[in-house]
This record gives structure tokens, C-alpha cells and sequence, in this order.
């Protein structure tokens, strides 16, 4: 398979070009806290040594729907908070709420 040369500098001067737009900077702050939260999320579980196996028999959730919460892969919707709270008590952890400053 054929290498494809990047220029890292031509990307990130793109980026920051793209980012001076505010709904393109909105849109890309939401995606970052998103993925933030199933970064930490899918860290505390296995911190915990739980498996998705194991989530799947405390919650009843299918297996695939967790591996698609810590991946971001819900295509169509994001997870209700309903199940993020299921997926949440599985690995014994909970939300807080915290005003920004």
C-alpha cells in the first residue's frame, strides 16, 4: 500500500483557519467534551478490571451498545441518559454536575 506524505503544518494552519468559525468551533468544543467523557468513562472501567461482558450482565445493556458508548459509534442517537446512568452504576462510578467558573 502506498505512504501518503502529510504536511503537518499545512493541517494544523488549516485547522486553526477552520476554528474561526464560530459554529465550526462550537460543533468541534461539543465532539471534545464528548469524547473527553467516554475517555473517562471507559477508563474508570478499566481502572476497575469491569469488562463490557460484565457491564452487559449487570445492565442488560447488549454489548454492543456499550461498545458503542466508549467509542462514540452511536451513529444515529446518542445514549440516553437513562442508559449512561445503567452504564454509569455498572462500574460503581456517578455523575456530578459542576457550575463552570
Amino acid at each position: 500500500m502506498p505512504s501518503i506524505k502529510v504536511n503537518v503544518k499545512q493541517e494544523q494552519k488549516e485547522f486553526e483557519e477552520l476554528l474561526k468559525d464560530p459554529v465550526a468551533k462550537k460543533a468541534y468544543e461539543e465532539f471534545e467534551r464528548e469524547y473527553e467523557f467516554r475517555q473517562k468513562i471507559t477508563e474508570a472501567r478499566k481502572m476497575k478490571c469491569i469488562t463490557q461482558k460484565e457491564i452487559q450482565n449487570r445492565t442488560g445493556l447488549p454489548q454492543q451498545s456499550i461498545s458503542r458508548i466508549e467509542n462514540g459509534t452511536m451513529q444515529k442517537q446518542s445514549p440516553t441518559l437513562r442508559t449512561l446512568l445503567k452504564y454509569l452504576d455498572a462500574i460503581d462510578c456517578e455523575l456530578s454536575i459542576i457550575h463552570k467558573t
